[in-house]
């Protein structure tokens, strides 16, 4: 598994349930070259102000014109990005960067305005985006146990500040590194109340993970969001050279 260097093999069974995610793309963004990052931003920012992306080999040639940097460079750049899953690749096409952003349509959106909106990899992406990002901005959804109510999460620079409903909860998947970090992001969601997300664990056999009741969300849900969003937000720190 490439994106699992001898660090992540070590830490695992060191995080709880529910947070190896989070310790995984805090690591991930450690040690990554200034060039890599002015790429990771690059394509965040295309992604942001067009809502789509080129292939993967188009991707690289515009990356290539764009950033005026040595073809190698890049190259060896989204190497570095792709073996951290820090750019995710299917089929020839980017489909998750950062930890936090998909290519497809995802049951959790980041509006940064009224034209602009960004899908999120889960649940963990809508607690780090807005910090990630330095924007704010709303995430919205629909509570994954019913599918119809309607869920926002209110975003400054800093992150979460404000729910509605305010009861909304929370599920973050634990991950046993067999499958790739962003597609093991995707699992959970956010739950209109405590009930729905009981309901939730239950129909689906309480898997292991992590759950944050409505009570415990503006301590350990936005903390956590800001922890995760302030390492990836030192991944995206180019992002102002593309506005």
């Amino acid at each position: 598994m490439a994106w699992l260097r001898n660090e992540d093999l070590l830490q695992f069974g060191k995080d709880p349930p529910g947070l190896e995610l989070a310790g995984y793309w805090r690591r991930a963004a450690v040690g990554v070259p200034d060039s890599a990052r002015r790429l990771l931003s690059y394509l965040a920012s295309s992604l942001a102000s067009r809502g789509w992306l080129a292939g993967a080999d188009s991707l690289l040639v515009q990356a290539v014109e764009h950033l005026a940097e040595p073809e190698p460079q890049v190259r060896a750049d989204w190497q570095l990005l792709t073996e951290r899953d820090l750019i995710s690749v299917e089929q020839g096409k980017v489909v998750a960067l950062a930890g936090l952003l998909a290519t497809r349509p995802t049951n959790l959106r980041f509006a940064l305005d009224s034209h602009h909106e960004l899908h999120l990899l889960g649940p963990l992406a809508a607690l780090a985006v807005a910090r990630a990002l330095g924007r704010p901005g709303e995430v919205r959804g629909v509570c994954l146990g019913d599918g119809t109510t309607r869920l926002t999460l209110a975003c400054d620079v800093h992150g979460v500040h404000a729910r509605n409903p305010e009861s909304i909860g929370l599920f973050l998947p634990s991950w046993d590194g067999t499958i790739a970090p962003s597609a093991a992001s995707t699992a959970g969601g956010l739950f209109a109340d405590d009930d729905a997300l009981g309901a939730w664990q239950d129909l689906n056999g309480d898997p292991v993970g992590m759950p944050i009741p409505s009570m415990f969300f503006g301590m350990a849900a936005v903390d956590l969001g800001q922890q995760v969003g302030e390492a990836l937000e030192g991944l995206l720190n180019h992002l102002p050279d593309f506005d």
